[in-house]
């Protein structure tokens, strides 16, 4: 039988970036990932493809800060999703886990421009017409709301992300709108890694995960994943417990 696909899209926190005070840095082994852990949750009958890129945004090419210059469709994930999704087919479920760089100080975005960017991105994957050249339907969609921007990222980077904590903070409701509106799925990552400061991000540089999170948000997604595909999980996932003596 032939494997079931889902794609997981994002920035830097879905490559498995460490996060560290200095550069340059390392990527988390998949065994530790979330897409890696999702990947063992699942089962041999599905397929785990990574499309993580540090920097990524919703539409923007380019960001102050976000290391190298890419050409073509540079940062953007509206750019470079379409060829993405072709290239990938036939997929069964796409989760798409971003917000987090589009609330840079130089970008000027709201949370409102943020949504209505993840909006456009739901629709790309529920919309985008291939079905006069290829023979597969359009996959489920999980919309994933960023950890939270708290007071570690700020007092590093603060000049970057001023106003970020308060825009992250209302991400979880706008993304839930947007998935809803969309028969899409959603999840808050805030809410699965919890921990302390509650929802954001435990890495040391205040914006990405630790090991610890990214066991909760694998948990989250399994749990999500499973609720979505009944009949293709058959094991409802168990939540591990997890000590947060590290966090």
């Amino acid at each position: 039988m032939e494997r079931k696909r889902v794609l997981c899209f994002g920035d830097s926190n879905t490559y498995g970036w460490i996060g560290s005070l200095a550069a340059p840095v390392r990527r988390y082994p998949s065994s530790v990932r979330w897409t890696g852990r999702l990947a063992a949750g699942l089962g041999g009958g599905w397929e785990v493809l990574e499309e993580g890129l540090g920097g990524r945004t919703l539409r923007d090419r380019r960001t102050e800060g976000s290391g190298i210059s890419l050409p073509g469709a540079g940062l953007s994930a509206m750019d470079y999703l379409p060829s993405c999704l072709l290239f990938h087919l036939p997929l069964d479920a796409v989760i798409v886990m971003l917000g987090s760089n589009d609330m840079k100080s130089v970008l000027r975005h709201s949370e409102t421009d943020i949504a209505d960017a993840m909006a456009a991105l739901v629709d790309t994957i529920r919309l985008l017409p291939w079905e006069s050249l290829l023979d597969y339907p359009h996959p489920k969609v999980i919309v994933v709301s960023p950890p939270l921007i708290g007071e570690r990222k700020m007092l590093l980077a603060g000049a970057r992300y001023v106003d970020a904590p308060r825009k992250s903070r209302m991400l979880a409701g706008l993304y839930r709108n947007v998935a809803e509106s969309r028969n899409a799925l959603f999840l808050d990552a805030a809410e699965a890694i919890a921990g302390d400061p509650w929802g954001e991000a435990h890495g040391p540089d205040g914006m990405h995960l630790n090991e610890e999170d990214h066991a909760r948000l694998a948990d989250a997604l399994l749990a999500t994943m499973h609720s979505a595909f009944p009949a293709d999980i058959p094991q409802a996932p168990k939540k591990k417990n997890i000590s947060l003596k590290n966090i």
